[in-house]
């Protein structure tokens, strides 16, 4: 059952305001977690293994109030709580543990080590309710078991006082609640409107370099870029703006979610009639587009613009319309990529088909069926470049085919585009704000290198897009 479809439950009809704190807090706790994981990407306060106990916290939520709201008998329900906060003590535990040097109990490592997996994956069907999957669903969850399969088995290639040996844990968990924790505790609504505000935030705070200079406050370094803004058709002399992050993309990123978050927002506020919140979002809207803008973070840019035509041209033209769009812009990148490569199009790819076919050699000639391992996948391509080129493929995929080979590759493959194809199948029924979201997060991972199997700010919010895409499938 959807977040937005659940009833109070017996046990708290007697005071609906006591559901009405609980989610506050529910959402209050949402909201920690979003602004840790942007804390994690723009400094180095907070480590990764906070974010997985963060998550396993919301998931024994979750699993607690499927409890209550699935049972009527006192003795189930309570016989389901302990269950739920059962396993997440278990899966803290094992956070714990893997924050440590010498993860792997010792000479009992490797059954330690598909113990701890298989302990996670089945956290995450306990509390996340998987009858009510859909098929879609059912297929994603077993392409991010096998997707996290393959790195966590990979750990034992590494000394155990490595980090090498923790990360995949941390990261598997991480990715398991975006996917299929968060989506079904907190509403999608709620997560628009933590996107849209945390980032026009962010974005405020960059724009006051623009009057005083860089400057610090508290933990962050705020400053500018020492670039201009390349967007063709627009000229300007303002410096590209990274804010409280360690570069512009980063800072581009946040602002793309943003910006189609409060665009969302502000369709939604218009069509019900509301004049406060439309101009709210309206503002919302432009500021977050500014902070795009003076990011300079072209793979932003671009996504950003096909989930707003996706979205724009729904909000006009209703739900008919949303496969034709997608075609369209599907078809448009591509020729973009074509026009870039022929130089018929005047956009720098800035090496990035050099790095690309770069990767694929490094796959070609790398174990094909699990890929180079674990290890960053600059190492395995760096043979193949000429020159003095960035070693980073700056594609999300061609990074995940050669870290985990054709099975992780198609494992990956069938969670992005998985996802996508099943909203477009359903597109009569689907949300289609997230399935613009995930559309647009897709052609971004075309330009940049990080993945879904990670904790970055990208990773945690192109994951949990996916999820709501996949939860609004299942309940309509």
């Amino acid at each position: 059952m959807s977040t937005t479809e659940r009833k109070p439950t017996v046990l708290l009809a007697s005071d609906w305001s006591i559901d009405r704190i609980m989610n506050g807090v529910i959402y209050g706790l949402f909201g920690v977690h979003l602004v840790l994981v942007i804390l994690a990407h723009a400094t180095s306060s907070v480590p990764a293994w906070y974010l997985g106990a963060s998550c396993v916290f919301l998931g024994g939520i979750l699993g607690c109030r499927y409890a209550v709201e699935s049972y009527q008998d006192p003795e189930t329900i309570q016989s389901g709580i302990l269950t739920a906060l059962g396993f997440t003590l278990v899966i803290l535990a094992v956070i714990y543990q893997a924050t440590s040097t010498g993860f792997g109990f010792g000479r009992y490592r490797t059954p330690a080590v598909i113990g701890a997996f298989l302990l996670i994956v089945a956290f995450m069907l306990i509390v996340s309710d998987p009858r009510q999957f859909s098929i879609a669903e059912w297929a994603v969850f077993g392409c991010f078991v096998v997707l996290a399969g393959i790195y966590v088995m990979r750990t034992l290639a590494f000394h155990p006082t490595s980090a090498q040996a923790r990360w995949p844990l941390w990261s598997m968990i991480v990715m398991g609640s975006s996917l299929f924790v968060i989506p079904n505790l907190v509403p999608e609504r709620i997560f628009l409107w933590f996107l849209s505000r945390l980032a026009a935030v962010v974005v405020l705070l960059g724009l006051v370099t623009y009057v005083v200079g860089d400057y610090t406050v508290w933990i962050f370094e705020i400053q500018q870029w020492p670039d201009s803004p390349s967007v063709p058709g627009i000229d300007t002399d303002a410096s590209t703006l990274r804010s409280i992050f360690p570069n512009p993309n980063s800072f581009g990123l946040l602002s793309f979610a943003g910006f189609i978050a409060a665009f969302v927002e502000f369709h939604r506020s218009v069509v019900a009639r509301r004049p406060l919140g439309a101009l709210t979002t309206l503002v919302l809207t432009g500021i977050c587009g500014l902070g795009l803008f003076l990011s300079n973070a072209r793979a932003a840019m671009l996504g950003a613009a096909v989930a707003a035509a996706i979205y724009a041209v729904y909000a006009v033209g209703g739900r008919i319309t949303v496969p034709i769009t997608v075609i369209a812009g599907s078809l448009g990148v591509c020729g973009l990529l074509v026009g870039m490569y022929t130089n018929v199009i005047d956009i720098s790819a800035t090496n990035r088909f050099e790095l690309w076919r770069g990767s694929l050699a490094a796959f070609r000639d790398g174990p094909l069926l699990f890929g180079h391992g674990n290890l960053s996948p600059n190492n395995a391509i760096e043979p193949y470049l000429a020159g003095d080129l960035s070693t980073s493929p700056h594609n999300s995929y061609l990074s995940i085919l050669v870290q985990t080979g054709i099975v992780g590759g198609l494992a990956y493959f069938g969670i992005v585009a998985g996802s996508i194809v099943a909203g477009l199948i359903n597109f009569r029924d689907v949300n289609v704000a997230m399935l613009a979201l995930a559309i647009g997060w897709a052609v971004h991972q075309m330009f940049e290198s990080y993945t879904l199997f990670r904790w970055s700010l990208g990773a945690v919010i192109a994951t949990m897009t996916i999820g709501y895409l996949l939860q609004g499938v299942r309940s309509n």
